[in-house]
């Protein structure tokens, strides 16, 4: 790294200048089509978690067959999930939305919260009555100041809200054709992967090659790792408290909702350290109301899926992927969720990771004296994995013969 800072040229200089704007305007291009581009993120995404298959299938069957079949695959479960489980899903939210109280049902709660509360007021002295009818009336005054304020905040912004609604319409055209056209742009990323490694390799200057991949390399395994295991628990934990909430069922308990639990049980597995006591809690509030017995029960269940998954699943599933303490997983999560929403909730321990690992690496390499390249931090290298090997420069051809 310091004979590259030493071999630096004006036009050296200059040329990284032209990069550096190039990609400059690329990001603010990107940026401003952000919307339109959210389907090519997910091709992406799709491409990350499919890569290793096709990769693995390449060995026995051609690359495109080995797209074609994960292609399959991915088409079988995406039916199968449609054909079994969309339609009681849809019959749970509807019973859901049918058990919610109508108007009728809160305008009776709302009379008699104030008969109550007038009862309560009767009960007690007259000069605390006249003090807490007071402070009650402030409150309500305040309430009902804020809601007008707030309405008329909306109506003014009625009318720009359906200008830019209207001014949306390409904005969506362009996300559905986006959508149209991922299982392509998904195949030609699968099957060119090499070949775009190689030609970033020419691209790349010689003495960043082995730092840049260094990088790729850390990134790769901190997100791979975790991401599938904690979709492949998210599966299996859902999939568990599902079965056994229907087990429960059986055995004359009601706790209603079966799918929409097991859903939110998967679902918020993927949050890290509590994502599986806030999936637990719908089931086991639902249970109390059945009855005592019936809460417990479902109380009981969770705690087994999750003393299964914290002493089986996780160590032979994700085991030590990011390598980081519970305390410092909360301090993440609360940090990401703030600043990245729901998604930095989900990705904060690989993102965590990432930083650490990138930051120890990068560090090592600007000491003096410098780490040799490719070197990754100890807990990388305790888990075997390496930079991938530079690709053979291809032979020279030889000299045709004289003629």
């Amino acid at each position: 790294m310091t004979a590259f800072f030493s071999g630096l040229s004006l036009r050296r200089i200059a040329r990284w200048l032209l990069v550096l704007s190039a990609l400059y305007v690329v990001g603010w291009l990107l940026w401003q089509a952000r919307s339109a581009l959210t389907p090519f993120i997910i091709g992406a995404i799709l491409a990350y978690l499919f890569l290793p298959l096709v990769n693995r299938l390449e060995g026995r069957v051609p690359r495109w067959a080995a797209i074609l079949i994960v292609y399959a695959l991915v088409l079988a479960v995406i039916v199968t999930f449609f054909a079994f489980l969309v339609p009681p899903l849809i019959e749970q939210f509807s019973q859901l939305v049918r058990a919610l109280p109508d108007i009728s049902t809160i305008e009776r709660w709302v009379d008699m919260l104030i008969a109550e509360y007038q009862q309560l007021l009767a009960n007690l002295p007259a000069n605390i009555q006249s003090e807490v009818q007071q402070t009650v009336a402030e409150v309500v005054a305040s309430a009902l100041t804020t809601i007008r304020t707030n309405l008329l905040s909306y109506l003014r912004n009625l009318g720009t809200f359906l200008i830019s609604s209207m001014l949306s319409v390409a904005s969506t055209v362009a996300f559905l054709l986006g959508f149209f056209l991922v299982p392509f742009w998904l195949f030609y990323v699968l099957m060119d992967q090499r070949a775009g490694r190689e030609r970033l390799n020419h691209v790349l200057p010689e003495q960043l090659r082995t730092d840049f991949w260094s990088v790729i390399t850390i990134i790769d395994s901190d997100f791979s790792g975790y991401l599938r295991g904690q979709l492949l628990l998210g599966l299996v934990v859902g999939s568990a408290a599902g079965i056994g909430l229907g087990l429960l069922n059986l055995l004359g308990m009601q706790v209603p909702y079966v799918l929409i639990l097991a859903v939110i049980a998967g679902i918020t597995e993927l949050i890290p350290v509590i994502g599986p006591i806030i999936g637990s809690i719908p089931a086991i509030l639902l249970g109390f109301i059945d009855s005592p017995t019936t809460g417990l029960a479902v109380l009981l269940l969770y705690v087994a899926i999750q003393q299964l998954e914290n002493n089986f699943l996780v160590p032979r599933i994700v085991g030590d992927s990011v390598g980081l303490h519970p305390a410092v997983l909360m301090v993440l999560l609360v940090v990401c969720a703030q600043v990245f929403g729901v998604l930095g909730a989900i990705l904060s321990a690989p993102m965590g990771a990432v930083s650490r690992d990138v930051f120890l690496y990068l560090y090592g390499r600007l000491s003096d004296p410098p780490r040799p390249p490719g070197e990754l931090p100890p807990r990388l290298r305790k888990a075997g994995i390496s930079p991938p090997a530079e690709p053979e420069p291809e032979p020279a051809a030889e000299p045709a013969p004289p003629p």
